[in-house]
């Protein structure tokens, strides 16, 4: 302990570095061995001299002052002030030199009596005055005795002997202090073997280094007024014995001995710095899971139907969670969660190390990502050892690289329809490289990007195609020039495809906005042919748009060859089958769906006209890749801010197909700008469909908001074409807080009136959908206790078909201080039913569902449908005829005490009939810490 506090100690003095105005002292001139010391501290204040502008180094310092010296240095490193490089101590080590400065005190005032011993025993003025005085009065003895008495020769040899007693005890001293010296490097070469556990205590040796330093160099100068002291006497004027002399000698050797233990702490200090240069850092997580599910048929004995809860509870600890699931990325309510297995314990450890001073090549940090842990079968194959991730950032020539490994994740992105794999997901799997180079030294500036490594698939992708299955190789080049991003790009997967591409993207001469990309795709072991498209894919695209104030204006062209489609022949994990392509909405999905080939323009008009008004009008004309069933489409749209958070919306839209007008889904969008499903209800003004509508909405989130709190949506449209239909609805809901009650009621009407046959796209039908959920603040009594629930109602009725009901309702009760103060337990009831409603897998009974849209105002569904599949459009898929009834109940408790988490679930789905046809009961405890 005592060795860790004059470490702690030791490192004020280097935690401090220059921030104020340096004193100049008469008596510390430059080139003074000691002036680099003198103006540190008295830079940040810790001694400001004396008034006659004089530092007086050779001066003793008092306890007192010594004390005022701490005191001035601990309030500086407190208030963590412009003299502190680094950052300041943290509470703890403040706390620790506290504690520590009585500790450390006794052993600076021993140190102190031994030098004040080495002083007093030292030869004083005084002594040599009295000296001097006995000498006289020998030589003026009467008689003409030219020797002394013995009783003068006896007083002199005994003063000649203290003073060799004084320089013994120099020595001595000088001893003590080489061998703490020689401890101190001993403790400098153990240090390098923990740096990888404690940087921190690489920065403390430091310190305490130069602690040492400034110590030896205060009895540098209480040595040097010594010898002061005695250089201006000569000693054998009085006396001719050899003791004398010898005192000179040792005075000049100490110094010498001095000066090279100063170079050996200097040295030591020059080495620490060396390891202090890295900085090496340790995060991580530690989980263990254990969980199992049981499922079976009540009726039969036999297996049950797995089935999805998280329509029962929403955010359950029990929940597969998003994922793909027959082939398509899926939200958790269209997956089953009663066949998963929980149990395994991981751990995952991040490493990282960074090096200062690199200068203009080296590498700057390295990181690493590691997890190891075990698994039951069946639940993750891959849990041994494994190397995640790692990263390595750098110079090279003062130009920044980065090499980056990835276990499984590995993503890159070359232009929208190349090498294109951000959007993430479990579709693809990808171990591999991504090494890149920003050569600003180099003309243009160019940035290299190579990637390099394996993947696989599902073989769900496009109808069995595949993407990135198997070996995979890309390298890319972009430079900027007339402020465009210009990239050139070749990619391969060995054995399947190879490709290359040119994209652009920028502000051309900052007035042109300029985007688009040429990409040229084959079979493996077809050569290029860019006259033949049946073996030479080839996908091109431009837009351009210029702002003129409040106008601005897009064009495009695009022409993209069949072969696009679900990213096949761009190798674009981005617009695989499993995130429904060019619909997907990921930031980097393909901007024009495949076998397209057409133009379109659009302008926006801006006016700060009341609380703003945008007017929107676009043109479209296109083909598929061959040239055949031509498109065109134009509309016009305007959005009008109000009063009070209440906006108008209001669109005329025209489409054509083959000369004939269409409103449905098929063919809505297809080759257009837009992908299937968009604008309904959105701000995109349903374009790409014949006819028009209005829509008047209030937002709840509004600062001039006229009820916070309160969405509102009343809306009409007119479709014709294949098939002539308005649409009606008005919707709303309300965050209400009654102070220990929270309410979110909602409410919506839909008229869809068709006229088609039962089960048709465009069949009529009403729909009236409810619902609310509520909570309370925990009641100030034991265990602080809350309540919530929730309850909806669906009811849609059909021009010829059987009407459709969904019913839900929720019951919970919370102890958020169970038994002690951070234990949350929960436990609640569940049921829902419903009767002819579509579910995803088709099954007998209704096991998952589409989505929870127990509360929102413009969805038709709760968690079923049919013919609100996207976004709550009327013309979806339409009212298939394989509905379903039945239903889904449960109890969930669930208890969270810190990092440990425990959850069951005891259940199972229903028949049309309420017969259980499926009971399960499923447990899940999971520990997880951080560090």
């Amino acid at each position: 302990m005592k060795q860790k506090l004059v470490v702690y100690l030791a490192g004020l003095l280097t935690v401090v570095g220059l921030g104020f105005g340096q004193a100049q002292f008469s008596d510390v001139p430059a080139g003074h061995w000691a002036k680099e010391a003198v103006d540190r501290i008295t830079s940040c204040g810790l001694i400001i001299g004396f008034p006659d502008g004089t530092f007086r180094g050779n001066q003793n310092l008092t306890r007192y002052q010594a004390a005022l010296i701490f005191q001035r240095l601990l309030t500086e490193l407190e208030k963590g002030g412009q003299c502190v490089s680094g950052g300041s101590l943290s509470s703890d080590d403040l706390t620790a030199i506290r504690n520590g400065v009585q500790e450390l005190a006794a052993e600076l005032a021993a140190l102190g009596v031994r030098v004040s011993a080495l002083e007093d025993n030292s030869a004083s003025k005084d002594d040599i005055a009295q000296l001097q005085a006995a000498i006289d009065e020998l030589k003026g003895m009467q008689g003409g005795q030219s020797g002394m008495s013995e009783d003068a020769l006896k007083d002199l040899a005994d003063r000649v002997e203290a003073a060799s007693v004084a320089a013994d005890t120099a020595l001595a001293q000088s001893q003590i202090l080489g061998e703490r010296l020689d401890t101190v490097e001993g403790d400098v070469a153990a240090l390098k073997t923990q740096v990888d556990a404690d940087g921190d205590s690489i920065r403390a040796l430091n310190e305490l280094a130069v602690l040492l330093n400034q110590d030896v160099l205060s009895l540098q100068d209480r040595v040097t007024a010594l010898e002061q002291t005695l250089g201006g006497t000569d000693v054998n004027a009085f006396a001719t014995k050899e003791d004398v002399n010898a005192v000179q000698e040792f005075a000049t050797a100490l110094r010498g001995d001095l000066v090279a233990l100063t170079d050996k702490v200097n040295g030591i200090d020059d080495r620490v710095k060396k390891l202090e240069a890295v900085t090496f850092s340790l995060t991580g997580n530690l989980s263990a899971t254990y969980g199992y599910w049981a499922i079976g048929n009540p009726q039969t004995g036999g297996a049950g139907t797995d089935f999805d809860i998280d329509r029962l509870f929403p955010n359950n600890i029990l929940s597969s969670g998003d994922g793909s699931r027959s082939g398509r990325f899926r939200n958790k309510y269209r997956r089953v969660d009663t066949g998963e297995n929980y149990s395994g314990a991981g751990i995952n450890l991040n490493f990282g190390l960074k090096y200062a001073n690199v200068g203009a090549t080296g590498i700057t940090d390295v990181s690493v990502g590691t997890s190891a842990g075990l698994a039951s079968a069946g639940s993750d194959a891959d849990r041994s050892v494994k190397v995640n991730s790692a990263t390595i950032n750098g110079k090279l020539d003062n130009q920044a690289f980065s090499i980056v490994y990835t276990n499984d994740d590995s993503t890159f992105r070359f232009n929208p329809y190349l090498f294109s794999n951000k959007g993430g997901g479990d579709a693809v799997t990808l171990r591999g490289v991504v090494a890149t180079l920003n050569a600003t030294n180099w003309p243009l500036s160019p940035k290299f990007t190579v990637v390099s490594g394996s993947g696989s698939t599902d073989g769900t992708n496009g109808g069995g195609s595949t993407i990135f299955d198997g070996d995979y190789f890309g390298v890319r080049a972009e430079l900027n020039l007339l402020g465009l991003t210009t990239g050139l790009s070749y990619a391969e997967n060995k054995g399947n495809r190879s490709a290359f591409g040119l994209d652009w993207n920028g502000s051309l001469f900052n007035f042109l906005n300029l985007e688009g990309a040429y990409v040229a795709s084959k079979l493996f072991a077809n050569t290029f042919d860019f006259s033949n498209q049946l073996t030479t894919d080839q996908a091109f695209y431009v837009k351009g748009g210029v702002s003129l104030g409040i106008l601005s204006v897009t064009g495009n062209y695009r022409a993209i060859d069949p072969d696009f489609e679900n990213g096949v022949a761009g190798m674009s994990d981005d617009q695989a089958y499993e995130f429904f392509g060019v619909a997907s909405g990921l930031q980097d999905a393909a901007p024009f769906a495949a076998d397209n080939r057409g133009f379109g323009v659009e302008g926006t008009l801006k006016l700060d006209i009341l609380s703003g008004i945008e007017v929107r009008g676009y043109f479209d004309s296109s083909t598929d890749f061959n040239g055949l069933n031509p498109q065109q489409g134009f509309g016009v749209g305007a959005k009008i801010g109000l009063f009070a958070g209440f906006g108008l919306t209001g669109y005329f839209n025209s489409a054509q197909e083959n000369g004939a007008a269409i409103n449905a889904l098929d063919g809505r969008g297809a080759y257009g700008n837009t992908g299937a499903g968009s604008g309904y209800n959105s701000d995109d003004y349903n374009s790409y469909t014949s006819g028009f509508g209005v829509r008047l909405k209030h937002d709840g989130k509004a600062d001039n908001a006229l009820i916070k709190g309160l969405n509102l949506l009343f809306g009409f449209d007119s479709y014709n074409g294949d098939a002539s239909v308005s649409d009606l609805q008005f919707g709303a809901n309300y965050s209400l807080n009654l102070g220990f009650l929270t309410l979110n009621p909602a409410f919506r009407y839909h008229n869809f009136m068709g006229n088609s046959t039962a089960g048709d796209t465009y069949e009529g039908y009403s729909t009236i959908k409810f619902g609310i959920t509520a909570s309370t603040q925990p009641l100030g009594i034991f265990f602080k206790p809350g309540l919530e629930g929730a309850f909806g109602y669906r009811n849609t009725n059909y021009a010829a078909s059987a009407a459709t009901n969904e019913t839900y309702y929720r019951v919970g009760l919370s102890f958020n201080e169970f038994l002690t103060s951070g234990s949350v337990f929960k436990v609640g009831y569940a049921s829902y039913t419903a009767t002819n409603v579509k579910e995803p897998g088709n099954g007998a009974q209704p096991f998952a569902g589409y989505g929870n849209s127990l509360t929102s105002y413009t969805n038709d569904r709760m968690f079923a449908h049919p013919s609100d599949l996207f976004s709550g459009q009327p013309f979806g898929t339409g009212r298939s005829t394989a509905t379903t009834s039945g239903g889904a109940s449960g109890l969930y408790v669930e208890w969270q005490y810190g990092n440990l988490q425990a959850g069951a679930f005891f259940g199972g789905i229903l028949d049309a009939n309420g017969n259980a046809v499926s009971q399960g009961s499923g447990f899940k405890v999971t520990y997880d810490v951080k560090f």
